[in-house]
């Protein structure tokens, strides 16, 4: 609650109350960061490697109580108030907004083990792709250029359950299932350990 407020309290201090929220979408920028890059201080992830239809479906997940609704999921009940207070055209000048910046991959952190990492992830690539890259046929996001810290948090939440379980969330469904392969906090930490590791070899082309 506490998070809740002081996010209310930056959106009116940015300008960016109710009553210019419809014309302007640098609300985002709020809490993703000055140019939507990410901000590993409340852990908000990096919008410009993510696709305009990705986005979109993660907010609907949001509207409809999928993402957020979950007692033990304090983390994302922030984005969950913000994303029903926004009406279609709201989510459409959000995302043509974000669609409008340059891409910014996260810097690479590869503190697990990235040999037994990618030994984990040929489990992720058939919907991933296997440079990480996304797929939406697949509903699967890219996960190159995003940052380690955020992908942890998500792998973690989908494990614990407070992502995924809400039954008309198929995708979130299925990607529980596939976070549930991993044993242990340490096998995510080397997974994502892999992941940046595709970041820094595309960096070192």
């Amino acid at each position: 609650m506490k998070r809740l407020v002081l996010l209310i309290g930056a959106l009116f201090s940015y300008g960016l109350a109710a009553e210019t929220f419809q014309a302007n979408a640098q609300y985002c920028l709020v809490c993703h960061g000055s140019n939507a890059q990410g901000n590993a201080a409340i852990q908000a992830p990096n919008l410009t490697v993510l696709p305009e239809w990705y986005l979109q479906a993660q907010l609907h997940s949001f509207q409809a109580g999928w993402r957020g609704d979950h007692a033990k999921d304090n983390y994302s009940k922030e984005m969950m108030a913000v994303a029903k207070s926004m009406e279609p055209k709201d989510v459409d000048m959000a995302l043509a907004f974000i669609k409008g910046l340059q891409p910014v991959a996260a810097v690479a952190e590869t503190s697990g083990d990235i040999a037994k990492g990618r030994s984990l992830y040929q489990s992720c690539q058939s919907c991933h792709g296997a440079e990480a890259q996304g797929n939406e046929t697949m509903k699967a996001p890219p996960l190159a250029g995003q940052h380690a810290w955020y992908l942890s948090r998500q792998l973690e939440s989908f494990r614990a359950g407070e992502r995924g379980v809400n039954a008309a969330d198929q995708q979130g469904a299925l990607m529980r299932q596939m976070a549930l392969g991993l044993s242990s906090s340490q096998d995510v930490q080397d997974v994502v350990a892999y992941i940046s590791s595709i970041n820094q070899q595309k960096d070192n082309q």
